[in-house]
């Protein structure tokens, strides 16, 4: 007998269900995520949503200068950059988490595979050689 603990296909297939309900979890969290970028020293804010879109932007009016839109374009789109980036850290940690549970799960079908007993390779043609089993309908009947 081996020392190594037996492996529990339940087990396995509960946290394969588990895994399918965090995958949905992550994706409702996702969808409902809210992030926050600022620029300027917090002269522009922008808060997108968790598709990405900018779902609210507020600046100082100081940065308004017409004589230079220039500015205001840089920090509106650094401010936007910067929700963007808080976005992607956070859903990368979400994948991370989730893509950890799928080794575990990967691991444990593998030793599952190679604990299964091998049994030999079946032959579809054996007992054959011997002839028909029985004997062709609508010829002679045996003796």
């Amino acid at each position: 007998m081996s020392d190594r603990p037996s492996f529990d296909l339940a087990a396995l297939t509960e946290r394969m269900r588990s895994l399918q309900g965090s995958l949905a979890g992550m994706n409702d969290a996702v969808g409902a995520a809210e992030a926050t970028g600022h620029a300027g020293g917090g002269l522009v804010t922008a808060k997108v949503n968790g598709e990405g879109r900018v779902t609210s932007l507020r600046m100082d009016p100081s940065v308004i200068d017409p004589d230079d839109p220039q500015t205001l374009e840089d920090l509106v789109i650094g401010a936007i950059d910067a929700a963007q980036s808080t976005l992607r850290a956070a859903r990368a940690e979400q994948v991370e988490e989730f893509t950890q549970g799928l080794t575990g799960l990967a691991a444990g079908l593998r030793e599952q595979t190679a604990r299964r007993p091998k049994s030999p390779p079946v032959n579809p043609f054996a007992g054959l050689a011997d002839g028909p089993a029985h004997p062709p309908q609508g010829g002679p009947a045996p003796r």
